[in-house]
């Protein structure tokens, strides 16, 4: 099955090919938005949602990355 370039497009920016940095910025800016300061996985999978990035494809090391963005603030 062959893909358009938007289709291969949206792949990419939903992180399909790899978490880069501004997929960590986008989900920890929607993190920065919540009133509490720690968050449970349905949070975090909102967050991910509201960003338009897959959480399901976090490794261990996006997510260490995701909060070392998160205790810049």
């Amino acid at each position: 099955m062959a893909f358009d370039a938007w289709e291969l497009a949206m792949i990419d920016e939903a992180g399909y090919n790899e978490i880069r940095p501004e997929h960590i910025r986008r989900v920890g800016d929607e993190i920065n938005k919540l009133p509490q300061d720690s968050i449970d996985n349905a949070a975090f999978e909102a967050a991910c949602r509201r960003a338009f990035v897959n959480p399901k494809n976090f490794t261990q090391q996006d997510l260490d990355k995701l909060q070392e963005y998160l205790n810049q603030f």
